[in-house]
C-alpha cells in the first residue's frame, strides 16, 4: 500500500518541478506542494508504513526500524513547521527602527519587538569589487541588544531566527529573512539525529540487507603514467618564450587578480594578441589607494589621464606588443611585456596573490583540462567491461597481470586528479564544492579510490569505475566547462557545504557504479554470474543511498543556517529526495519481490541512474532554482 502511494509521490514531485518551471513557483505549490492532497498522501504513507514495520517484525531490527521511524519524524517535524511555522522579509534602512516584516504570501506581520540597522557593511575580496560577504549590525529594542548577522550567522531573539537575505545597491539598507518555527525545526532536527546514529549502526546489524549480500559477494569472490601529464599541443620555442612572459603577467579576470596564463589558457595565444587592447592588466591606485584595473581602451581615472607618461605607457604598450610579434621583433614584444609586469608589481603589490599561489595556479592550469586522462580512462574501461563480461560468462576471473596493470593505471589518476583538486584548493582557498568542472574531478576521484579498494574482491568495479571516471572526466574537459577560479558568492563558504557536496558526490558516483554494473548484468547470460553482480549492487547500493539521505539532510540543515528554511522545495532538493526514494525502493527486496529477480533489478539500477542525471545536470540546464549555481 505505501509502495504504491510513495510511487504517486514521486511522480507527482517530477511533475511538480517541471510545472514550476513552466507556469512558476506559485503554481508548483499550489497544485502539489501545499496542497492537502499530497500533504495527505505523505501522512498515509508514514502512518501505514509504520504499521506495516511493527507488522512483519522489524521492531526486532533496531538500527532498521530506527531509520524508518526516523523518516516518519522528519515528516512530522516538516508537517508542524506547514501548520504553524512563519517565515518572511524585513526590510530595514540605516538608523531607522521597525517591527513590521511581510511574509511569504506577501500578507503584513508584525514582531512583538523593534529592529534598528545601526550599519551595513559589504568585504570584498582582495583587489576585487566581488562580495566575499555582507553583514548587518543591529539592536533589538526596546532591550537595546546589540547583534551582528552575515551569511551563515544568524541572530535568534525570541523565539525568532534573521538572515542575512539581501541589501540595497545604496548600501544604506538591508534585507533580512525571518523565520518563526521553534516545534517544526527541533523535531526535524531530532529526526536527522536518529537517522543518521540508525544509518551507521545499520552497517553493524548482523541480519541486515547490506551485512547479506556482503557476505554473498565475499564468499563468491572465495571461488601509463606518463601520459597523464602531456600538454594539449607542442609549441615552438619563441610562442614558448611569448606565452612564458605573457603567463608571467598578472590580470584581471573572472572577478579577481590571476597569473595572465589562466586567462592565456582559456582563449589561446593568438586570440590574445588580437584582443590585448581590452584586457585588464593595467591596475591604477585611486586617491584612497585602492586599486582598480584597467584595459587599454577603458576610460582611465582622471588623475590617470592628466599623467602623460602614465596614459600613453597604458594606451601604446598592447600595441606595442603586438607590432613586435606581426613584425617579428619579439625581443622587442618581450621587453614591453617585462616592462608591464614591472609596472603591475610596482602599483598592485597589495593585490597581486602570493608567489606560492601564482605558482601553483600556473601548474594547475596547465595540468586542468583532463583529455588525455579521459580518453584512457575510457578505453580501459571498455576493455575490461568486455572481458569481465567474458570472464563472468565461463565463471572466471581476470587475469591477475591484467588487474595489476589496471590498478597501475588506477593508481597514477587518482595521483593526477589529487593534484589537480589539491592545486585548485590551495589557489582558490576553497574545496572542490561548487561548479560542474570541481564535482566531475572529484567523482572521478572517488571513481579512482573505488577501484583501488574493491576491484581486488570484486572485479567488475575496475571496468566501472574506469567508465564512471572516464565519463566525468570527459565532462569536466569539455571547452564550455571552465576551470577558472572565481571568489565563492558568500552563501557558499559555510563549513557544512564541503561535507554535503563530498557526500552527494561520492553517492552520484556510487549510484553510477551501480548503473554499469546493471549494464554488466544484463549482459552476461549466466543466471549465477546475474545473480552475483546484483549482490555486488547491493553492497554498493547501500551506502550510496545513505550518503546520499545523509547529505540532502545535511544540505537542508545548511540552508536553514544560510536563509532560514531547511525545505524549500528547490527543484534540486526535491529530485534529491526523488533519487533518495527511487534508490530505496531497489533496497525493500524483501517486501517488493520484484527486486529479488536478478534481471528486473539490474534494469531498474539503470533506469534509476536518470534520476541522478536529472538532480545533476537537469535541475542546473533546465530546471533552475537556487541551486543551479552548481553549474
Amino acid at each position: 500500500m505505501s509502495f504504491g502511494i510513495l510511487a504517486v509521490l514521486v511522480v507527482a514531485m517530477m511533475a511538480a518541478t517541471v510545472l514550476e518551471r513552466l507556469k512558476g513557483t506559485p503554481a508548483a505549490f499550489r497544485v502539489v506542494y501545499h496542497n492537502p492532497v499530497f500533504i495527505a498522501l505523505w501522512a498515509v504513507v508514514a502512518v501505514s508504513g509504520l504499521i506495516y514495520l511493527v507488522r512483519s517484525g522489524m521492531t526486532k531490527r533496531l538500527f532498521s526500524f530506527g531509520i524508518h521511524v526516523a523518516l516518519v519524524v522528519i515528516l512530522a517535524g516538516a508537517l508542524v513547521t506547514h501548520l504553524f511555522g512563519e517565515s518572511g522579509s524585513i526590510h530595514l534602512r540605516q538608523d531607522e527602527a521597525t517591527a513590521e516584516y511581510t511574509l511569504d504570501d506577501e500578507s503584513p506581520a508584525s514582531l512583538p519587538f523593534s529592529i534598528r540597522l545601526e550599519k551595513f557593511t559589504i568585504d570584498y575580496h582582495t583587489g576585487s569589487r566581488m562580495p566575499s560577504g555582507y553583514s548587518s549590525a543591529i539592536t533589538f529594542l526596546p532591550e537595546n541588544k546589540p547583534v551582528l548577522i552575515s551569511m551563515n550567522n544568524i541572530a535568534k531573539y525570541r523565539g525568532y531566527r534573521f538572515y542575512q537575505a539581501d541589501y540595497d545597491e545604496d548600501g544604506l539598507g538591508s534585507i533580512l529573512a525571518v523565520s518563526h518555527d521553534p516545534w517544526g525545526v527541533a523535531l526535524t532536527y531530532a529526526g536527522y539525529l536518529l537517522l543518521l546514529v540508525c544509518m551507521v549502526g545499520f552497517f553493524f546489524q548482523k541480519d541486515s540487507g547490506f551485512r547479506t549480500a556482503l557476505r554473498r559477494v565475499v564468499s563468491a569472490t572465495a571461488a601509463a603514467a606518463a601520459l597523464l601529464l602531456v600538454p594539449a599541443t607542442p609549441a615552438s620555442a619563441a610562442s614558448r618564450d611569448l606565452k612564458d612572459a605573457l603567463g608571467d603577467m598578472y590580470v584581471y579576470y573572472g572577478h579577481r587578480v590571476c597569473p595572465f596564463e589562466t586567462y592565456l589558457q582559456e582563449t589561446g595565444l593568438n586570440a590574445t594578441l588580437e584582443n590585448l587592447d581590452q584586457v585588464k592588466i593595467f591596475p591604477v591606485a585611486g586617491p584612497d589607494g585602492k586599486v582598480s584595473w584597467y584595459s587599454a581602451t577603458d576610460k582611465l581615472p582622471a588623475a590617470a589621464e592628466e599623467d602623460e607618461t602614465l596614459r600613453d605607457f597604458i594606451r601604446n604598450s598592447p600595441a606595442a606588443v603586438l607590432q613586435g610579434v606581426m613584425g617579428g621583433d619579439r625581443a622587442e614584444a618581450l621587453q614591453v611585456l617585462q616592462g608591464i609586469k614591472a609596472y603591475q608589481e610596482k602599483v598592485a603589490a597589495s593585490v597581486i596573490p602570493a608567489p606560492g599561489k601564482v605558482k601553483a595556479e600556473r601548474c594547475y592550469i596547465r595540468i586542468a583540462r583532463p583529455r588525455v586522462q579521459f580518453m584512457l580512462s575510457l578505453a580501459l574501461g571498455l576493455l575490461l567491461f568486455v572481458l569481465s563480461g567474458i570472464a563472468l560468462t565461463k565463471g572466471k576471473r581476470l587475469p591477475q597481470w591484467l588487474m595489476s596493470v589496471s590498478t597501475g593505471i588506477a593508481a597514477a589518476l587518482w595521483i593526477y586528479l589529487t593534484l589537480v583538486i589539491v592545486l585548485r584548493w590551495v589557489v582558490s582557498g576553497t574545496g572542490p564544492y561548487v561548479g560542474r568542472y570541481n564535482v566531475m574531478m572529484l567523482m572521478a576521484w572517488f571513481a579512482m579510490i573505488a577501484v583501488l579498494l574493491l576491484s581486488r574482491k570484486f572485479q567488475p568495479v575496475a571496468p566501472m569505475g574506469f567508465l564512471v571516471a572516464g565519463f566525468t572526466m570527459l565532462m569536466a574537459s569539455r571547452s564550455g566547462v571552465s576551470p577558472q577560479i572565481t571568489p565563492l558568492m558568500p552563501v557558499l563558504q559555510s563549513p557544512l557545504l564541503s561535507i554535503h557536496v563530498v557526500s552527494m558526490m561520492l553517492s552520484y558516483t556510487l549510484f553510477g557504479l551501480v548503473a554499469f554494473n546493471g549494464v554488466l548484468g544484463l549482459a552476461v547470460p549466466a543466471a549465477e554470474a546475474k545473480e552475483r553482480l546484483r549482490d555486488g549492487s547491493l553492497v554498493i547500493l547501500y551506502p550510496a543511498v545513505f550518503l546520499l539521505t545523509f547529505g540532502t539532510f545535511l544540505g537542508a540543515v545548511w540552508a536553514n543556517i544560510s536563509w532560514g528554511s531547511y525545505w524549500a522545495w528547490d527543484p534540486k532538493e526535491t529530485w534529491a529526495l526523488v533519487t533518495m526514494l527511487v534508490y530505496g525502493f531497489a533496497l525493500h527486496g524483501g517486501a517488493l519481490k520484484a527486486f529479488r529477480r536478478p534481471r528486473f533489478f539490474h534494469w531498474y539500477t539503470i533506469l534509476a541512474f536518470l534520476s541522478v542525471l536529472v538532480t545533476y545536470f537537469g535541475v542546473n540546464l533546465l530546471l533552475g532554482g537556487m541551486h543551479s549555481y552548481g553549474a
